[in-house]
């Protein structure tokens, strides 16, 4: 648990790509703030409003991963026009612990947590019958993906979803390694010997091995430059019965518990964390417009796999509604990066990178089509 809304936790690729876009935001729309209640917390936020028409839908940012200042940063302000331009109003607030909403912030708080935050959201937007609220939709990215799906399912009658950057049901972690493995020169053997022992320290951990085990498990993962630079580690190999192994077993017997506390189920056959249970069955019963958005040099997430589940279950049956777009050359933020690599966010230059074209008049006209817009 991490206490206040500072996290020195690299959360840049995993936040949602649209905080970026707020160049020559205008006064072409109103915005207030606004508090509702959520697991016994009061949650504040702002809801932009076009200036001139009455608002026909109502679109929710659904949050990624990492600590939010969306009041006092005045967040999403691109977006926010954009989307009021054409009359739909936007809804977004600050998660627990950041900005003026309560709590304290956990930047490993639950999908399923933050998807009842959604829920209430919604709720109160209906209970003061805020404008907009007879069609409010869901726009989500990367973790999004998670927590915008099991919101629809507690509220059926939610009119669409944006995915941005979406997930399968599994965590991504492996993903985002290999392809760091593999930019930085790694063969296929390589990689795959490091990804296994990866897997195998997971498996460690979760049979309740001790810390011998786990380094023996994993001590070619250990030693790769890449791995140590994804996780912030220095390779260590302390002689056993030093105080100093006694002290890092202890911490890994911490992190164990932590670990095992989580409540996660994993996939026996690929030992990767499922974050939503059940979540292909969840995906077949939306139908409603849903507009997925991916970049096919996505190193952090795979979005193939993800292509691949929609069409398997939003896809099905003649009533599907559901539309995939895939931008060749963008990376998980839709930034049209050399690599995709999780490194290059933290390069000069990185954000003044243009944006695939056209992936944000793509969600003007998939609202247009359905007619969540304001007509001319």
């Amino acid at each position: 648990m991490l206490k206040g809304c500072k996290s020195k936790v690299v959360t840049a690729l995993f936040s949602l790509v649209f905080i970026a876009l707020q160049a020559n935001a205008s006064d072409t729309f109103t915005t207030e703030e606004f508090t509702f209640e959520s697991s016994g917390l009061k949650l504040n936020g702002i809801i932009s409003q076009p200036k001139d028409i009455k608002a026909k839908s109502l679109l929710i940012i659904v949050h990624s991963y990492g600590s939010t200042n969306v009041v006092k940063g005045n967040w999403f302000a691109g977006y926010r026009k954009m989307f009021t331009d054409v009359g739909i109003a936007v809804a977004v607030w600050d998660k627990p612990g950041c900005g003026h909403s309560e709590g304290e912030f956990n930047i490993q708080q639950s999908v399923d947590s933050s998807a009842i935050e959604v829920v209430d959201a919604v709720k109160f937007i209906r209970e003061k019958k805020i404008s907009g609220f007879q069609r409010i939709g869901l726009l989500g990215s990367s973790r999004g993906g998670w927590i915008a799906p099991l919101a629809i399912d507690q509220v059926p009658d939610i009119a669409f979803w944006i995915s941005v950057s979406g997930t399968d049901a599994y965590e991504t972690w492996g993903y985002l390694l290999s392809s760091s493995l593999e930019i930085a020169g790694h063969s296929k053997p390589e990689i795959e010997l490091l990804y296994q022992e990866w897997i195998k320290g997971i498996q460690v951990i979760m049979r309740r091995g001790t810390y011998s085990d786990y380094l023996n498990a994993t001590n070619n993962l250990r030693k790769n430059e890449t791995y140590q630079k994804l996780t912030g580690q220095k390779y260590t190999n302390y002689e056993k019965g030093s105080e100093a192994f006694a002290q890092e077993s202890k911490q890994f017997e911490i992190i164990q518990q932590e670990y095992l506390s989580e409540d996660y189920q994993y996939d026996k056959e690929t030992g990767l964390k499922i974050y939503v249970q059940n979540f292909d069955q969840i995906l077949s019963k939306i139908r409603i417009p849903v507009l997925a958005i991916l970049g096919d040099n996505d190193k952090h997430v795979d979005w193939r796999k993800t292509k691949r589940l929609y069409e398997q279950t939003m896809g099905k049956g003649d009533d599907s509604q559901l539309n995939i777009k895939v931008f060749k050359g963008a990376d998980h933020a839709l930034k049209m990066s050399k690599t995709g690599d999780y490194f290059e966010v933290s390069k000069p230059g990185y954000w003044d990178l243009p944006y695939a074209k056209g992936v944000f008049k793509s969600m003007v006209d998939f609202l247009c089509t359905n007619k969540f817009c304001v007509e001319n």
